[in-house]
């Protein structure tokens, strides 16, 4: 049962996090979480032990637990790792991706195009790079690029990403999609390259 608490309490508070509904640097005051998930403090602590080792929480002693921040040399080194590591897994994974679950993701995409639902056009996003990225299988690849993608998430759903983004960046997976079930890896792995590039470009740009 405790298990099962944590893992709610969790995966909520992991989603609040990932969607900047509570802020970098924000303090996680425990009494109020506990009261709002309707959870005792052990499992919201176990939750948070958690968080702590996937660096999306710090517990400093004597202060609390706050939210981590991601500065820009952090973002830069998340680009870096973008570069370097999701093609190479997007090679391995080629071979095991589904049409029909493309299919449905380019179908998605689509529907809240049209409806600009930029929230839901950001969850399929953070929810199709994973797809792409678990069917790699390369377990220690998973690990890393689960990591990065989840730091990549609270980059997306920050204020500063427009509208004009991200709905650049879901016809760019619609693209991308096309080209992966037509079976063009070169194409699409070309398309991948500046899918991270324009997305990067755009970061440093709204910086200044």
């Amino acid at each position: 049962m405790t298990q099962s608490l944590k893992q709610k309490v969790y995966t909520l508070l992991k989603t609040k996090i990932l969607n900047n509904e509570l802020s970098e640097g924000e303090y996680l005051e425990e009494t109020k979480l506990a009261e709002l998930f309707g959870v005792s403090r052990t499992p919201l602590r176990e939750a948070i032990n958690a968080l702590e080792n996937e660096n999306l929480v710090q517990i400093i002693p004597k202060k609390g637990t706050f939210v981590t921040t991601l500065n820009t040399q952090i973002i830069k080194e998340l680009f870096q790792a973008r570069h370097i590591v999701e093609p190479v897994a997007f090679e391995l994974a080629f071979p095991h991706l589904d049409s029909e679950v493309l299919l449905k993701y380019k179908n998605e995409f689509n529907i809240n195009i049209e409806n600009k639902d930029y929230k839901q056009l950001h969850q399929l996003d953070y929810e199709f790079h994973n797809y792409i990225n678990s069917m790699c299988r390369n377990r220690y690849l998973i690990k890393f690029l689960s990591g990065i993608s989840d730091d990549f998430q609270r980059v997306r759903t920050q204020d500063f990403y427009t509208e004009k983004r991200t709905l650049g960046g879901a016809e760019e997976h619609l693209l991308f999609i096309d080209q992966i079930i037509e079976g063009n890896i070169d194409v699409a792995l070309t398309q991948l390259k500046e899918h991270i590039s324009n997305t990067e470009k755009y970061y440093f740009q709204s910086l200044y």
